[in-house]
């Protein structure tokens, strides 16, 4: 199996899956976390796994069959033509969903690789009559010591232990790494200030500087060192500017989704909170688009704690719902920057900082 998305270069990870305890084991790498329940929807292409999504199983039975459509349109999207289902949960609540997904998926000529159920530490094949191979009580895995997760390991991806641990990881920094980054990011807002000032500032300033230091923030985290403090303090300052902000996202493209989660991930959780809204959105949306359900709604979240009404994180929370877009192309991804850019180029304002107001005001007034 290549596992495509989530790698930090144009490269994929070879794992080989051979049993169904080995997708088991690899879905907490996919997906960022280990599920307990919900559904989670992997699919393939020839031997490159393309897509791994998970979803909340709604709970009204009337809503099965048009969260079956949705995930069944995009699957199409994809042009997925097999995929494998896991359900986590009990047998009341997974089976409809399983039955109804074969009948979609079998219309749809997308072949079914296997249906597990899994609970308890036990999984079960919808699809293996051999009582032998398969029995009754379930099968019991232990994907702790499983040969494909350490190979996911070691290929660098991560698996937190549940959702409450995802959430956390997002939430800010404390103590000294907290004032130091306050200090900068005074430093920060002064120097944005100053240069906003200037009259004779070239108005495309803003977006080139934005785009030159997002880059630099993005090598930083390829090579795996810090952010220096003033550097991410400055990022903050420039992601106030909304075109920063929009280039900033699609520089995935170039870095690989593996670093760019990495990257926004670090950015939300470090930044002066003042200034999270950007990083945390650009987290959202990259999420988003890569099956990450639970991580975009976090992420979401945690813009809004930084600015209530942020649009952006608003609308990505709403459409939480109602199913998840596909995965974005290079070429749809180049043609976002080139508008970005073009944009830019027509109303260069519109990359300039917007800066929050200063904590020693009264917010409220």
């Amino acid at each position: 199996m290549h596992h495509h998305p989530e790698q930090s270069s144009r490269q994929p990870t070879t794992i080989r899956l051979q049993t169904p305890a080995d997708l088991i084991a690899i879905v907490p790498y996919l997906i960022g976390y280990r599920p307990d329940q919900g559904l989670v929807v992997v699919a393939f292409n020839n031997d490159l796994l393309t897509v791994a999504v998970r979803s909340d199983l709604p709970d009204q039975p009337s809503d099965r069959d048009e969260f079956v459509t949705q995930a069944v349109r995009m699957l199409v999207h994809e042009a997925a033509p097999r995929v494998a289902l896991i359900g986590y949960g009990p047998g009341e609540r997974i089976t409809p969903y399983m039955h109804a997904f074969a009948t979609a998926l079998t219309a749809h000529n997308i072949a079914i690789l296997d249906m597990l159920r899994c609970e308890n530490d036990r999984y079960w094949s919808y699809l293996c009559p051999d009582p032998a191979c398969c029995p009754p009580e379930g099968t019991p895995y232990d994907a702790g010591s499983n040969r494909a997760a350490a190979h996911a390991v070691l290929a660098g991806l991560v698996a937190l232990p549940g959702k409450e641990a995802l959430q956390q990881m997002l939430q800010p920094v404390g103590g000294e790494q907290r004032t130091i980054m306050t200090a900068a990011t005074a430093a920060a807002r002064a120097r944005a200030e100053a240069r906003l000032a200037t009259p004779d500032l070239d108005e495309h300033y803003w977006f080139t500087e934005g785009l030159q230091h997002a880059h630099k923030c993005y090598q930083h985290a390829r090579a795996g060192r810090p952010i220096p403090a003033d550097d991410l303090a400055w990022l903050g300052v420039l992601l106030t500017g909304v075109l920063v902000r929009d280039i900033s996202y699609t520089l995935h493209r170039r870095y690989g989704t593996h670093i760019a989660r990495r990257l926004w991930i670090d950015v939300t959780r470090t930044i002066d909170p003042a200034y999270a809204a950007a990083p945390a959105t650009i987290l959202a949306f990259l999420a988003l688009h890569h099956g990450e359900t639970t991580l975009a709604g976090y992420a979401a979240e945690r813009a809004l704690q930084a600015e209530p009404n942020y649009p952006f994180a608003r609308l990505i929370l709403a459409t939480l719902p109602y199913g998840i877009p596909p995965a974005e192309s290079d070429a749809e991804l180049d043609d976002l920057a080139k508008t970005i850019t073009e944009q830019a180029t027509r109303t260069p304002e519109l990359a300039k900082p917007v800066l929050p107001t200063p904590p020693n005001l009264d917010r409220h007034t």
